[in-house]
This record gives structure tokens, sequence and C-alpha cells, in this order.
């Protein structure tokens, strides 16, 4: 009897359960069915990204890594095929090794963390997997180090979020409309307006700019647009703006969208780097995709995307919060090391100059219009003479041959070097020009050696290239603005106001203040005008009461003028007629030859120069700068202008657009 009813009791009580399972799954099919017909579920059945799912902690990559060691030691004692088990049990060890770095890199340690990206850099022969791993593991420190290593393998670097979706260009140029509409309630400027008024709103108030207002195509608005934030983000913390905004995510879009176009690569990459140089913007890149953009254009052959996106990478890194703002080019090192820099080299160019044209290395095959015809080089012995008439073609040919013949008789021992010898220098000079008999032919000697070497290796800088080769331990800064000869062409009415001596040495100097000059011993290479600046920063760093300031002036050890006007230029000396008819620039009016404010800021400087003890080494040009357009021939700098009247002086043979560009290293 108890063995029957308790079968009665187990079958119904399997049938009162089979029944509510029923029950259940009827409900929950019922509710799956009317859920698809009120909700639209194409978005749950996107393909999941796994790109994207991030996990932070190492240690669990760790734990799982061990377990995984633990199960492919016991697989290869059963394993009778040795030399797989073998490959598998490496690779495991060997992403376990990854792992290891990942976590040491996230540690407090500055030293370890140094050590553990530079080692996590080298490892360049991983698999597609394993790098999204790690780059799924990395947090937005490390992924900052790893760009900053040579030689780093992109794909350790996650793509920018919804990179498979590819906006139109009438998107992106809304987009940018709305943000420069923001941006100008946010703090009104003036070429942003310039831009509403021409492809956005009308307003009266830009009648009286001095500004074109003239149309453009449709076709252009996308880049004039890209062009007025870069503008918008140079004038001083407009930048942040872009930041606060959250523009980010439409700026990488741009830059996807760019891709090809090295010129629009060149403004973006710019643009990315006035904005990196503000605290705390680390979180709002790293998300973005903006490290992985970086890092790729850190290693671009073109030195004008790689150097403002090293400028990004150490702005992003942690160094002690000194910030490279907008004008401020960081040339070396552009990588990250573990030494600390001894000594900080500053170049700031001239009028009309930049760092990437005043510091190039000089033209091997420069190019010259004269009445006859144009005359180009097609290779090292061959001279061709675009020439109608056939007797004058004839004529060039021969003189031509006759000078090569010359050149095979003399030898090619003197023109390279020659070039760049001081025809005259002073008492104390101490250079290697200064010694006499056979220790001069043996420097010629020396500096031939590196001429015929240096002449197959072209530099577009170099301070960059080569000046870390001969000095270690270097911090070298490259200072860029803009200058203008006339106002007859736009210019910007806020920075119109900026651009006599006397602000814009105000600007450069906070700028540099940032960028923590004035901790280490430094030396200035100026260029023409950039002279003017560099004795203006560092008068008015020394009456200052700030302490960094007044080591700037300090620290400073050498200076090293190229050309530099200190007693004003003939060619700012211009008739009442002519300066109607040119309407000389702010810059090119504060170069009047015997200016009262040039003379008083020389005497000032002389007294600093002997209170501080500082060297100087001054180079003079002494040929003329042929002028192209013009036919024209001028001394911009005379040398009794470029000889300060203390420290070395040296007379080069060369006009005022090449003194500053070596021949050879």
């Amino acid at each position: 009897m108890n063995k029957k009813l308790k079968r009665i009791i187990n079958i119904s009580g399997s049938f009162i359960f089979v029944c509510g399972c029923s029950y259940v799954s009827y409900h929950v099919y019922k509710t799956h069915h009317s859920l698809r017909h009120m909700v639209k579920t194409e978005a749950l059945d996107q393909k999941k990204r796994s790109e994207y799912i991030y996990i932070n902690d190492p240690q669990f990559h760790l734990m799982y890594e061990k377990n995984v060691t633990f199960n492919d030691e016991r697989k290869l004692k059963r394993s009778t095929n040795w030399i797989p088990a073998l490959s598998g049990f490496w690779k495991s060890l060997k992403k376990s090794y990854c792992f290891k770095l990942l976590a040491m890199a996230q540690t407090e340690d500055k030293d370890d963390r140094l050590k553990a990206v530079q080692l996590l850099a080298k490892q360049t022969k991983l698999k597609d997997w394993e790098c999204q791993q790690v780059a799924q593991m990395c947090d937005a420190r490390t992924a900052v180090g790893l760009a900053r290593c040579e030689g780093v393998d992109l794909r350790l670097f996650l793509k920018p979020p919804y990179s498979h979706i590819n906006p139109s260009k009438q998107e992106l140029t809304e987009g940018m409309c709305n943000l420069l509409l923001e941006l100008n309630k946010m703090k009104k400027h003036a070429c942003i307006k310039i831009y509403e008024y021409r492809h956005i709103v009308f307003d009266t108030d830009l009648a009286a700019m001095e500004l074109p207002q003239t149309p453009i195509k449709e076709v252009d608005i996308l880049p004039l647009s890209i062009d007025t934030l870069l503008h918008h983000s140079n004038i001083d913390d407009n930048a942040k703006d872009v930041v606060m905004l959250q523009a980010l995510p439409l700026i990488v879009d741009l830059c996807r969208y760019y891709e090809n176009n090295i010129q629009m690569s060149i403004t973006l990459v710019n643009l990315l780097a006035n904005m990196s140089a503000y605290d705390n913007v680390l979180d709002s890149f790293y998300p973005a995709g903006c490290v992985g953009l970086l890092a790729k254009w850190a290693q671009h052959p073109n030195i004008k995307l790689s150097v403002p996106a090293g400028r990004a990478l150490e702005n992003l890194d942690d160094n002690k919060g000194y910030k490279l703002s907008s004008h401020l080019h960081l040339l070396h090192p552009y990588l990250r090391r573990i030494d600390t820099p001894k000594l900080d080299v500053v170049f700031i160019h001239g009028l009309l100059g930049g760092v990437f044209i005043t510091w190039r290395q000089r033209d091997r095959e420069p190019r010259n219009m004269n009445l006859l015809g144009e005359v180009h080089i097609d290779d090292e012995n061959a001279v061709v003479h675009r020439i109608s008439d056939k007797h004058t073609a004839e004529y060039l040919e021969r003189m031509t041959q006759i000078k090569q013949d010359e050149w095979h008789t003399l030898g090619s021992d003197f023109e390279m070097v020659l070039s760049d010898c001081p025809e005259k220098s002073n008492e104390i000079g101490k250079g290697p020009f200064s010694y006499k008999g056979s220790a001069l032919r043996q420097q010629l000697h020396l500096l031939l050696k590196r001429a015929l070497i240096d002449r197959d290796n072209y530099t577009l800088c170099w301070p960059q290239d080569w000046l870390p080769q001969d000095c270690h331990h270097l911090r070298i800064i490259g200072i860029n603005y803009d200058t203008n000869l006339t106002l007859w062409a736009p210019m910007c009415p806020v920075e119109k106001l900026r651009r006599n001596m006397e602000n814009r040495s105000d600007e450069l100097m906070v700028k540099l203040k940032q960028a923590g000059l004035g901790e280490r011993p430094i030396v200035w290479v100026a260029h023409s005008m950039g002279g003017l600046l560099v004795k203006k920063m560092l008068l008015k760093a020394w009456e200052q009461n700030d302490v960094q300031l007044r080591d700037m002036c300090r620290n400073t050890k050498a200076i090293v003028f190229y050309s530099v006007p200190h007693r004003g230029s003939p060619v700012a000396s211009l008739s009442q007629a002519t300066q109607l008819f040119l309407w000389p620039s702010v810059e090119v009016q504060e170069l009047q030859e015997n200016s009262p404010v040039l003379l008083k800021l020389h005497d000032e400087f002389l007294k600093l120069l002997q209170e501080l003890g500082i060297e100087v080494v001054s180079f003079a040009e002494t040929k003329p700068t042929v002028l192209s357009t013009l036919h024209l021939q001028f001394s911009f700098v005379p040398t009794k202008s470029a000889n300060p009247g203390i420290g070395e002086f040296f007379e080069i043979p060369q006009d005022h657009l090449c003194i500053c560009k070596p021949d050879s290293r």
C-alpha cells in the first residue's frame, strides 16, 4: 500500500511539474511573440564587435593564463606528438609574458612602467587576435606610452568607435558648422563670424571688417571650416572649448575621411596637438580612438605630420604637468626616454620663416629663373637649358661644359665646405676655422668627409636629425609663429593686435614657461627677427618676480644669432611713397634701421649679458638675397647690424635665407 501510494504521488508530482513547465513556456512564447510586434529588435541582431569588450584588470588574465599553462602542461605529458605540444606551450608562455608586461605597465612605479612599455612595444610577431587582446587590456596611460615607442605595432591600438560607419561629407560639414556656431557663442571670434556670413547666416556688422567676404564653392566649405577651427584653437585657450563641446568624435571622423589627404591631415593633427595641451584631456582622447591615430602619424615620414603628433603624445604622456601648447614643437626627443634631458635648445625663426622652412638643409638643386629661360638640373652632371634660340643654346652648352671641366680640374673638395666657412671672424673666435696651417687643413678634411656623407641624406630639419647625433641628452624645441610683410594680406583682427614684439614676446614667454623651460641649462638659436624676440623675452623675464621666469634667464648659457638685425635693417627703411604702396606690416615697421627702440633694447641686452655671463656666437651674411619675383637683390642685414659687439662673430658667404641652412652636418 505504501509503495503504491508513493508511486502515485511521484507520478502526480511529475505530471504537475510538466504542466507547470508547459504553462510557463506557453506564456514566454506569447510574451516574446507580442514583443516582436511591439519593439524593433534589429539593433539586438547587430554583430558584436569584440574589440570593444574592455577588460581592465590584468590580474584576471594572469589567473586565466596560469590555468591555460597548467592545462597545456597536462596535455603535453599525454601528447604523443611533442612538436605541436611544445609549440602550443611556447605560445601560451609568450602570451602570458605580454599580460605580465601589461600588469607591470599599470603599476605606480614609473621606472617599471617605462621598462615594461618598451619591452611590450618590441613584441612585433604577435598575431592579430593577440594584438587585439593586448589592445583591450591597455589603459589610456599605457596606450600613450606604446604610441611613443619606436616602431610600435599599430595593431596594439583600438580603432575608433563606429569605425565601420563612414559619415558622408554633408554630415561632416553640418557637424563642423554647428561646432563653429557653438564656439562663437562661447567666445566671439571675428573669423568665425566671417565663416557664418559666407556660409550660414548674414550679419550686417561684418561690413566694417577688413577680411574678404567673397563666397566660395561648396566643395571648399569643409576644408575652410577645418582651417577656421584650427585658427580658432591657436588663440588663447580656445582649444579647451573644443574639448568641452565633445568634438573629438567628429574630428576623428574627419581624420578618417581625409586619411589620404596629406595637407588636411596636417591641419587635423595640429588641431589635436592644440587640444592636447590641457589637463585631464586623456580621458576624452583615448575612448575616441585618437591615440591610435597619433601613433600612426608619429611614424609618418613627413615631419609636418610626425612632429605635431609627437607634441600631442608628449602632452598626453605623464610629463610632470609640462605642456607644449600652440606655436611650440618638440623636435627631440619625440620618443619616450628613461633618461632625463640635461640641456634645452630652443630654435626660433625670423620673418616669413617656420620650423620646417628656416631650419632645413640647404637645397641641393636650386632652381632659378634668369632672363634667358629656366635652368633646371635633371641629374648631378647634366644641365638642360630650355632655349628656343639655337645659337644661344649652343653657347650655354659650351659654357656649361667649360664649367664642368674647371670643376674636374680643381676638384670637388671645396664647394660644399667653403660655402659654410667664415670669410672673417673677430679675435675671440674659437671655432674650427680659427685654426692655422695643418690644424685648419685637418678640420676641413673632417668636414669634407661629413659633407660627402650628408649630401646623400637630405634633411628637412637639421636640429632634429643632426644635433642629437653630436650632443646627447637634449630637449630641442622649435618655436613657430606667423608673420607678414604687408598688411594687404588677409589677417585675423584678433592676431593683428598681437603682431608687435611686445605682445608676441609676452605670449611666447608664457608658453615656454608652461613647457618647463628654465629648470635646466638653455641654449637659444635664433634667425633674423627671432633674435630680437629672444632678447626681448630674456629682458622681460629678468624683470619679473616669477622664479621660473627668472630661472629662464639664469640658466641661459649661450645664444646663437644668425643674421639678427640688432640695429635694424635697411629693407624696412622705405620711402613714404613705397610705404603707401606696400603698406608694411607691424613686424617690418619695427625693423627700421637705427630705430631708437632697437638700440635701447640692444643696450639693455648687453648689460644683461655681462651680468649673467651668457656666451654669444653670431653669424653675419655677406651675400645679397635674390628676390626672383622682383628680379632684385637686397642686403637684408648688413654686417654692422648683425654684429652685437660681444662674443664670437663670423662672416659667412651666404645670403639671408641660406645662412641658417647648413650644407652638411
